[in-house]
């Protein structure tokens, strides 16, 4: 009598399902047509509207005025990847939409009592909020995505209405966009985590956008004053930078060093917190 073994059909790890039934459920609330349409469109508006005052303050050639220290001119938009510079300008305001989207987020959960409900459904802390963090990070790369785009796709005929060269924006058009994206993204999601760690820490969106915008617009700017030398050190600073490709005071590889370390540090905090305290204090 021959013995015929059983082999039970494989099923997907429980572990695996829980934690992909966690990242579809943030994502299912973040993408709510609030966020889609709203914060996507704005971050649209905003790239061909600044895009349009990059090119319509150019100075005209054959003035003899003084150029301003920093303003933008011809030669900078002509150069290859000029069809995506304005991203540097726009980081900034993107940052301070995706640190609010994020921020909000994280702390609705808080404000419904969501969060209890979501414990419940998802035991490991760790797994519930690293869900909300891949959910995020998606939605903010297609909003990045939408915004590099956008940007592009107004610079050629801003640059036919202001005579603005482009011959050499064909040069290594796909690598420039490319490189221009990550610039651009990287940043952002640093920004994105920094809200999400206030958030977390403070349980008040409006808390962490107040800070997070009072950081940028006030402190980093008091800082400037008192002690110029660290400003491009400061998270406003090396984000900024990394998105512009780098700067003469720092350069592109530590800028983006720096922004990785923000995100690190972002990141541990958030989930040690999470993990730690108590929901209902």
């Amino acid at each position: 009598m021959t013995s015929t073994s059983i082999h039970p059909t494989p099923r997907p790890v429980a572990g695996q399902q829980n934690m992909f039934n966690a990242v579809r459920s943030e994502w299912i609330r973040i993408w709510r047509p609030t966020f889609r349409y709203g914060a996507i469109g704005m971050l649209a508006a905003f790239a061909a509207t600044i895009s349009y005052f990059i090119y319509s303050s150019l100075p005209d050639p054959g003035s003899t005025e003084t150029r301003r220290p920093g303003a933008t001119t011809a030669a900078d938009l002509e150069q290859p990847g000029g069809m995506i510079y304005a991203l540097g300008p726009i980081s900034t305001i993107t940052g301070v939409i995706l640190l609010s989207l994020w921020a909000l987020a994280a702390a609705s959960d808080y404000d419904t009592g969501m969060i209890r409900v979501l414990v419940q459904a998802q035991p490991s802390r760790l797994k519930l909020l690293t869900a909300k963090l891949v959910a995020l990070t998606g939605f903010t790369v297609i909003a990045c995505t939408v915004t590099v785009l956008a940007t592009a796709a107004v610079a050629r005929p801003l640059a036919r209405i202001y005579d603005v060269e482009t011959a050499s924006w064909r040069s290594d058009a796909p690598v420039e966009l490319l490189s221009g994206a990550f610039n651009f993204l990287v940043p952002t999601l640093v920004w994105g985590l920094i809200g999400l760690t206030i958030a977390v820490l403070t349980r008040s969106a409006g808390v962490a956008i107040g800070l997070g915008i009072g950081w940028l617009l006030v402190v980093e700017n008091l800082i400037a004053i008192t002690a110029p030398d660290l400003t491009d050190y400061l998270p406003g600073g090396t984000l900024s930078a990394l998105a512009g490709g780098g700067t003469p005071d720092l350069e592109w590889s530590l800028a983006l060093v720096l922004t990785t370390l923000y995100g690190i540090a972002a990141t541990t905090i958030s989930l040690v917190t999470f993990r730690n305290r108590d929901i209902t204090s």
